[in-house]
């Protein structure tokens, strides 16, 4: 081995990465071709360097590998998240509308609920002026009967009949109903042939056995004390306010049966909620660990 092929060896390096200048390269070219061993070392070198980039290749492969599957997983969870930040929204927007009617819905009840309740305010009401105008007296007077068409005339749009009957008259019924010696209480009608007295739009009326008493069963309200018993009955056009009144008091909707709605689509709206932070914080720390 010549000197020109220790300087043709020593440039190879150079030459297989095109760093040598176009003089040093036409050297090594020319040199290469009287010298087979020169040329030998040539292709050795760059079958070295070509597996040594093949070799980087797959290294950088693999190591990708495992970052590439985190990088899908991170994908199709923010995919999610975002998903999901869209049900929670959704969710709050359908319970604050379920919210609004259910309150204009609560609140319409409640006015109702409110003018209704006038009926047993009345009932009171009633009971308390008769009961006033007769006192503790035995017969009625002709001046508590004037008393008790007053009374009659006052509440005229809603009653239909007014009857005043001695206690002594109903012994059995009030003992059947004792409910009606402590607050006014709906009652089938006692005949009014047993009455002391009857008024009706035509003022005080005679021949009371002849007085066919309503059939209607929430139409007649009575109450006792131990000289009197106190009976009415509602007019026929009243008698839709009487069964309203009845309805609501007894099968009338609870508020939660207003809000059940809205209250059931907030708690999915937290459970969406809580779920999507989760979320959030996972994603959040996927993208630090990769940077």
């Amino acid at each position: 081995m010549d000197n020109k092929c220790n300087i043709v060896r020593d440039l190879l390096p150079s030459y297989i990465d095109h760093l040598c200048s176009q003089d040093s390269i036409h050297f090594i070219e020319e040199h290469m071709n009287s010298c087979e061993k020169c040329r030998e070392v040539l292709e050795s070198m760059k079958n070295n360097v070509d597996l040594s980039n093949n070799m980087d290749e797959v290294y950088k492969v693999e190591v990708k590998r495992p970052f590439h599957k985190v990088s899908r997983f991170f994908n199709a969870q923010k995919k999610l998240t975002n998903y999901l930040l869209i049900a929670t929204l959704f969710s709050l927007l359908i319970g604050l509308v379920f919210l609004i009617q259910s309150n204009k819905k609560f609140s319409e009840h409640k006015e109702e609920v409110t003018n209704i309740e006038i009926v047993d305010q009345e009932k009171e009401a009633i009971m308390d002026d008769v009961f006033q105008i007769l006192g503790s007296s035995t017969e009625v007077t002709e001046k508590e009967e004037k008393q008790l068409l007053t009374i009659f005339k006052k509440y005229n749009e809603k009653l239909n009949l007014l009857a005043v009957f001695p206690a002594a008259n109903l012994k059995d019924r009030l003992q059947e109903n004792p409910s009606v010696k402590q607050e006014p209480t709906t009652i089938y009608p006692i005949e009014y042939s047993k009455a002391a007295i009857v008024i009706g739009d035509e003022g005080v009326l005679g021949k009371r056995e002849t007085i066919i008493p309503s059939g209607y069963d929430l139409g007649t309200v009575m109450m006792a004390n131990k000289q009197w018993g106190i009976q009415y009955e509602y007019k026929s056009s009243y008698e839709k306010n009487i069964e309203r009144h009845h309805q609501l008091t007894y099968y009338g909707p609870s508020t939660w049966s207003f809000f059940q709605a809205p209250i059931l689509m907030f708690i999915i709206f937290s459970i969406l909620f809580v779920v999507w932070l989760f979320l959030k914080r996972q994603n959040n720390h996927l993208k630090d660990v990769m940077g």
